[in-house]
C-alpha cells in the first residue's frame, strides 16, 4: 500500500460471500463426485475426502479472517461469517443441483430410489424388506421428489448444517490465540 492510499478491508458479509463461491463450487465437486460413484464406485473415495474435509474447509476460510483482523474480530462476526458462507455456498449447490436433477439426469432420483430397493430387498431381514417395501411405495405410487423439492432440500441441509459447523469452528478458531507480530 502506497503512502496516501486508505484501504477498506472487506466486512465479514462480503468475506463471507466471497467464500461462499469457493465453498458451493466445493460442494458442487463432492456432488459431481457422489453421482460419479453410482456408475464408478472408485468415485465414491474422492467424495468421502470432501465430504470429511469440509470441517478442515471452514476452519481454513474462517481462521483466515480472524488472523486478517490481528485476532480482534469477534466470536459472533467469525461465526455470521461462516452463515454467510454457507448460505452463498448453498445458493451455488441448490443450483447446479437443480439444473443436473432437472435437465441432464432427471431420472437419478428415481434410480437412486430403485437401488435402494434392491439393496434392501436382498437383505434377509423383516426391517430391511419393510424399507424395500416403502422405496417401492414412493414409486409406485408417483411421490419420488421432484428437482426443485430436491434441491431445496439439500440447500436446506447445507445451510443448517453449515451454520451448526461454523458455530462449532468459530469458536475453535477464537480459542487459538494469533500469533504477535513484532512491531517494525
Amino acid at each position: 500500500m502506497t503512502e496516501g492510499t486508505w484501504h477498506q478491508p472487506k466486512n465479514i458479509y462480503k468475506r463471507g460471500a466471497d467464500d461462499g463461491f469457493i465453498v458451493g463450487a466445493y460442494l458442487t465437486a463432492m456432488f459431481a463426485l457422489t453421482v460419479a460413484g453410482m456408475t464408478w464406485p472408485v468415485a465414491v473415495v474422492p467424495a468421502l475426502v470432501l465430504m470429511l474435509g469440509v470441517p478442515v474447509l471452514t476452519y481454513r476460510l474462517l481462521r483466515r479472517t480472524y488472523v486478517a483482523s490481528g485476532g480482534i474480530v469477534t466470536f459472533s462476526a467469525v461465526w455470521m461469517q461462516g452463515i454467510v458462507m454457507f448460505l452463498c455456498g448453498a445458493l451455488i449447490f441448490g443450483g447446479v443441483s437443480y439444473v443436473f436433477l432437472r435437465w441432464v439426469h432427471p431420472s437419478f432420483v428415481r434410480e437412486v430410489l430403485q437401488q435402494g430397493i434392491e439393496f434392501y430387498g436382498a437383505i434377509n431381514d423383516p426391517s430391511a424388506t419393510e424399507i424395500a417395501d416403502q422405496l417401492r411405495l414412493i414409486i409406485e405410487s408417483k411421490a419420488v421428489p421432484s428437482p426443485v423439492t430436491m434441491s431445496v432440500g439439500w440447500m436446506w441441509l447445507v445451510m443448517f448444517g453449515g451454520s451448526l459447523l461454523s458455530l462449532f469452528v468459530a469458536a475453535l478458531v477464537r480459542a487459538i490465540r494469533v500469533p504477535m507480530r513484532p512491531h517494525l
